[in-house]
């Protein structure tokens, strides 16, 4: 993707602020290190979020924290810091202390452990390696099939003197304490698969970091918050003193409070924000553009006024684009009726398109990345900044823990071969999906066919085998989460970008992020148990992570391995006969895709030929949009948004210049911090009031 030229800047969304005068917008040049109260005010954030996620996400239910990427609670708790340090300092002197450099140190911390202790590894661990145990029966016979793949030390398990799985399904019995012992030891296995997926992320974004931060200048909107509100805070100009910026928080927290007073206040009717179109759309043939759905989100609308023009018009456009396609598919019946909008051509185009995406993102780093191996080898002499972590320690981190991770699959059976596959896999779709985060400023995403589904493409179940493949299942599943919808490389991304903007010792970011993940990690095994077995009824009155996505996982499991096992069977027959088997008789299992193989190329194709035509055809769309198609439900929800931000940024850039966008800015990032402040409130509100599934007021 060329770079844009100075003349062109305003659409490069955050390096418009370069062009200012204002120093609230200028780039912090000394680097400091944080205080220990920095640190202090860090862990005890990371602490406090590990303890109430559990109960927030799944007992009260409503709006989640876990289920996507936008950093509420670390907007507020930045918000309150900030406006403690102006008062302090507009009525006594002093910082109390804090520093801009412990602020966004708790930003960094605290933004990347919400998803821990819910959907973004808790939940879905615990039902992968638990559920078909629970939920066994002779009717679907995941003891037969599935639970002899799964290694005993993946998970705990009933005895005569303790159930903690059958009592964390179901609740403790009266007077029963809760069984700690038996989840220790699958809990640090698989805290120690899980860690060594962050090393690799905490290293290749690393490398990738000054990459995308500084040659390519990607937009990283999420990142342009906190350092908006901290910008200028010591300098007397800060993000509070913005009347824009007020404007910004009180009206997104006004529009919010009233559509959650509606569950307070009978007759009290919501702020409609927007809606689907299926009963406008009900007949042929306009009812192949369905699905469509036209939703606000606030926080949609003030991230996407921060991104370069292009970036935010491909966002919505594709979305079109892809439902125009869809409705002369199915009207001329190169698609079924109702066409297929979760599955099929779109989404493996959309995947395939996002895998290319990483790949060209790596190519387009060869240099960087090129350049600090040969550091780490001591080839060259490294240009080495000592503020950051010396190339050296990031290369063998990668190596370290990705053999760490191969050596890990392996010690339970899986084929090394399978195990470096997947691992390759699992990195590009990161990779991608960060792309989509920093360049396109999406908190929202889901990929709905997972690395394990790309390899069983090329290599099928029955080539893998029913253990590799049980084994890579639920590996696979409980690294990858909730469909992607949290991925941890984009946030590592943005608060390393923030804290080379804000001034903050990337060593100390670095450092901040690894002690927030261990620090999660070991308060959120206590909270999340404490509150399924204390919840009347256990897990199965909290979400349908521990109902419905268990049963359907360990039935998806069973009827592969099933077929497996009825195909090995009908090999043996037919090989003491001396014949092959019919090609017709050969299942699905034993096949490779060749469908889902064309499609993904084809998507791949696609989106490297379009990032090659912008280099030759500057009008040619920015092609980023065609990876979202890989999961259709948050384009769904996000799509009208984004078109909103992109012609309120396009009639601002038009008819007032970038003097008057720069006016705005901090509005739109008021919109982001409001939406963050009423979030928290009302969930503190509904857990006074136990309001259970109250109004929801982010996408997910």
């Amino acid at each position: 993707m060329p770079e844009a030229s100075r003349s062109d800047s305003y659409r490069l969304g955050r390096r418009v602020s370069e062009l200012s005068s204002d120093p609230a917008m200028g780039r912090a040049t000394a680097v400091e290190a944080p205080t220990w109260r920095g640190w202090a005010l860090g862990v005890l954030g990371v602490v406090f979020i590990s303890l109430t996620i559990p109960y927030a996400d799944f007992v009260l239910r409503g709006t989640l924290f876990s289920n996507n990427m936008f950093p509420a609670s670390s907007i507020v708790l930045l918000f309150v810091l900030v406006a403690l340090v102006g008062f302090t300092l507009g009525k006594f002197r002093t910082a109390l202390g804090l520093r801009r450099a412990d602020l966004i140190l708790v930003f960094c911390m605290t933004m990347l452990v919400t998803a821990l202790p819910g959907n973004g590894f808790w939940a879905f661990w615990v039902s992968q390696v638990t559920g078909g145990a629970f939920y066994d029966s002779p009717e679907n016979r995941y003891g037969d099939l599935v639970l002899p793949n799964v290694p005993a030390e993946w998970a705990p398990h009933d005895t005569e003197e303790a159930r903690p799985v059958e009592w964390f399904y179901t609740g403790l019995p009266k007077g029963g304490a809760i069984p700690w012992r038996p989840w220790i030891g699958p809990y640090l296995r698989w805290s120690l698969a899980l860690l060594m997926m962050f090393g690799m992320l905490f290293a290749l974004s690393s490398l990738l970091r000054r990459q995308w931060s500084d040659r390519e200048q990607l937009a990283f909107p999420l990142a342009q918050l906190p350092e908006d509100m901290v910008h200028g805070l010591y300098e007397g100009g800060g993000f509070l003193s913005s009347g824009m910026a007020r404007w910004g928080i009180g009206a997104a927290f006004v529009f919010h409070a009233w559509n959650n007073l509606a569950d307070y206040v009978p007759n009290l009717p919501e702020i409609p924000r927007g809606s689907s179109f299926y009963q406008y759309l009900s007949e042929p043939p306009w009812n192949g553009l369905l699905p469509v759905w036209m939703y606000i989100y606030l926080s949609v609308i003030g991230l996407t006024y921060l991104l370069p023009l292009e970036v935010s018009f491909s966002l919505w456009f594709y979305f079109i684009l892809q439902r125009v396609l869809s409705f002369f598919s199915i009207n001329y019946g190169l698609l079924p009726q109702g066409g297929r909008y979760w599955d099929g051509p779109f989404v493996e185009s959309g995947t395939g398109a996002m895998y290319a995406l990483a790949l060209a993102a790596c190519w387009m780093a060869r240099r960087e990345l090129g350049g600090s191996l040969k550091a780490a080898l001591g080839l060259v002499a490294a240009e080495h900044d000592p503020h950051e972590v010396h190339p050296r320690w990031l290369w063998l981190l990668l190596a370290g823990c990705a053999l760490g991770s191969v050596a890990w699959m392996v010690a339970y059976g899986i084929s090394p071969v399978w195990a470096v596959a997947l691992l390759v896999l699992m990195l590009l779709a990161m990779l991608g999906l960060a792309r989509l985060s920093c360049e396109g400023g999406m908190f929202f995403m889901q990929n709905s066919i997972f690395p394990t589904q790309i390899l069983q493409a090329v290599a099928p179940p029955h080539l893998l085998g029913a253990s590799n493949y049980v084994k890579l299942h639920v590996w696979n599943r409980t690294m990858v989460a909730d469909w992607f919808r949290v991925v941890f490389m984009p946030v590592i991304l943005n608060a390393l970008h923030l804290a080379s903007r804000t001034g903050l010792r990337l060593r100390s970011a670095l450092g901040g992020m690894v002690l927030a993940v261990v620090v999660s990690l070991a308060v959120s095994f206590f909270a999340f148990l404490y509150t399924a077995y204390h919840t009347p009824g256990g897990a199965q009155q909290m979400t349908w992570r521990f109902t419905s996505h268990p049963k359907s996982e360990y039935a998806e499991m069973a009827a592969a391995v099933s077929k497996i096992q009825a195909y090995d069977q009908k090999l043996e027959e037919y090989g003491k006969r001396g014949a092959a088997v019919p090609r017709e008789e050969i299942p699905d299992v034993a096949r490779a895709d060749g469908s889902r193989i064309f499609w993904c190329s084809f998507g791949a194709a696609f989106m490297l030929l379009s990032l090659f035509l912008r280099t030759v055809f500057f009008w040619f769309p920015h092609p980023i949009g065609v990876a979202t198609w890989m999961g259709p439900y948050p384009s769904l929800h996000l799509w009208f948004s984004f078109f909103l931000g992109w012609a309120i940024k396009g009639a601002i850039l038009k008819y007032g210049g970038s003097r008057v966008y720069l006016t705005w800015k901090r509005f739109f990032i008021g919109l982001v911090v409001g939406e963050g402040l009423a979030t928290i409130f009302w969930k503190v509100v509904a857990a006074g009031a136990h309001n259970v599934d109250g109004y929801n007021m982010l996408p997910g």
